[in-house]
């Protein structure tokens, strides 16, 4: 098992080293320096790409345009997601909405009947007194009752 370690972190370091541009320049006194981190003030030549990294194809020649870099595709990838992600948050707003009108209308709809068959309804005034309608508040709670059933509850 050991004989293989020596074979195994080779094959990682070359990996690595082979994704990395090597930097060549001339300091001030004239000697050549490679590195993979280039300074800031000299002047760089570039002496490897770096495969892992490529920069944008160019198109091909036959007038095709050029396909999308990783990049674009990651973009565009992410476009789609959160714009699926998007519809479905509206999707579950609507849905809550409509539900929540379903019950809504139901609710009224029992109100409306239990209070059509002659059933008496209380309120609670400010003091938490409760109060029974009378004959015209009944009449008119019916109506309103028979409005919003006939506006909402279609």
């Amino acid at each position: 098992m050991l004989h293989k370690l020596p074979a195994v972190v080779l094959t990682l370091a070359a990996t690595v080293a082979y994704g990395q541009e090597i930097y060549s320049w001339k300091d001030a006194s004239g000697g050549v320096h490679y590195s993979d981190m280039p300074p800031a003030e000299a002047k760089v030549r570039t002496l490897r790409k770096a495969p892992l990294a490529p920069e944008k194809a160019a198109a091909p020649a036959d007038g095709r345009p050029a396909p999308p870099s990783l990049a674009e595709r990651e973009l565009a990838f992410k476009k789609r997601r959160a714009s699926t992600a998007e519809a479905e948050e509206k999707a579950n707003n609507e849905r809550t909405a409509t539900d929540a009108r379903q019950k809504e209308c139901s609710e009224a709809k029992a109100q409306l009947l239990a209070m059509q068959d002659g059933q008496r309804v209380a309120r609670f005034v400010e003091n938490g007194e409760r109060v029974v309608l009378d004959d015209a508040e009944h009449e008119a709670e019916v109506e309103r009752l028979s409005k919003y059933v006939a506006r909402n509850c279609k």
